[in-house]
């Protein structure tokens, strides 16, 4: 998050007031830590979910040939999910 500093206080870029402290800079440290972990708090929780992933739609077009970078990302190549849409 971007924040400015005015005279004791820190804002956000939008304006908000986040709070103030005779060390602003201290302050900021503080604020920026805590984004840092608030980060790693939310990679660590995806990380986890794709690690003990249980859908049955996980890696369900793993071994599919379209399913490569190269295809996906090529709008000539039909997507390996769109043949389930044709069928219906």
């Amino acid at each position: 998050m971007p924040y400015k500093i005015k005279g004791k206080c820190v804002y956000k870029k939008t304006g908000k007031k986040m709070g103030c402290s005779d060390d602003p800079k201290q302050y900021l440290k503080a604020l920026y830590a805590n984004t840092n972990e608030q980060v790693e708090e939310v990679l660590d929780e995806v990380n986890e979910y794709f690690k003990n992933n249980q859908d049955s739609d996980y890696l369900k077009y793993d071994d599919d040939p379209l399913s490569s970078v190269e295809n996906l990302l090529d709008d000539d190549v039909p997507a390996p999910w769109d043949k389930e849409y044709e069928k219906r």
